[in-house]
């Protein structure tokens, strides 16, 4: 008796926690760190992929409404990845939007060798810093420079390449440049199938034209699983976002942190 007790008190606590989890603020950023959705991917399937979600009501002195949803999907072999990544964000404060943003990425990885090359395309919009469209187009290089695999996992990558940065904002004016793109990722997972994985990347785009006009992306992300049996688990991160050119009115640098809840299909 004293058995099924505890297991009773261990699921109805999982449920609780679940549902805390659901209920949390999910927080969609501007730009996104790829090697999050490929560090995910390590399953023996040819097709497979998972889905994030959060909400935040809050009802009383403040009336806030905020949803995140994304999804994700994989097709991949042994030397080939082809990933997509689909994602929104909104916003309200009563009868006031603080927030409208969405985002999409495509990405084709052909790693014959330890060296590849991936092809990439990517929109992006974001009301609240007058980005009324973002569409990048790029090719480049990766470098696995460590991949060691026994009870654990840890992998250092390096990647660069070129793409073009084509902007509409939303007072009318339009901008297309060509930017260089350079990352540097190291993840170590602490079990065969990554559920539970620590993950560091840094991405630096400066323009061709102007190495003074650059971008800055470092996100640190901790992946744990909640259920097993579910194949849910938290996704938490830090990213710090740096533009030294960005439009007017928008700041230059962005502090966010972000939780979600996971389910891999």
């Amino acid at each position: 008796m004293h058995t099924y007790t505890c297991l009773f008190k261990g699921l109805k606590m999982k449920k609780i926690l679940l549902l805390l989890l659901l209920l949390s603020p999910s927080v969609s950023i501007a730009q996104v760190n790829i090697e999050t959705i490929r560090s995910d991917a390590d399953s023996k399937d040819f097709f497979f992929g998972q889905v994030k979600g959060g909400l935040e009501l809050q009802r009383g002195n403040v009336e806030i409404t905020s949803y995140g949803l994304e999804l994700i999907s994989h097709l991949k072999t042994i030397e080939q990845h082809l990933f997509l990544k689909l994602s929104t964000s909104q916003g309200e404060q009563g009868d006031t939007k603080f927030k409208n943003e969405s985002f999409g990425h495509l990405r084709w990885t052909f790693m014959p060798w330890p060296v590849g090359f991936e092809v990439f395309t990517q929109f992006q919009h974001d009301e609240f810093k007058s980005l009324r469209l973002r569409q990048l187009n790029g090719v480049g290089l990766r470098l696995e420079v460590f991949r060691i695999k026994d009870d654990s996992t840890f992998v250092m990558s390096l990647g660069s390449g070129a793409m073009t940065d084509y902007e509409l904002l939303t007072n009318g004016n339009e901008d297309i440049s060509i930017r260089s793109t350079t990352y540097l990722s190291v993840a170590k997972s602490f079990d065969k199938k990554k559920k539970n994985l620590i993950l560091l990347t840094l991405y630096y785009q400066p323009l061709f034209a102007n190495p003074k006009d650059y971008r800055i992306n470092i996100e640190a992300n901790l992946n744990t699983i909640l259920i097993s049996s579910w194949n849910i688990s938290i996704s938490n991160s830090v990213n710090f976002l740096y533009d030294t050119n960005p439009p007017d009115d928008v700041l230059t640098n962005d502090l966010i942190v972000k939780t979600s809840l996971v389910y891999n299909w």
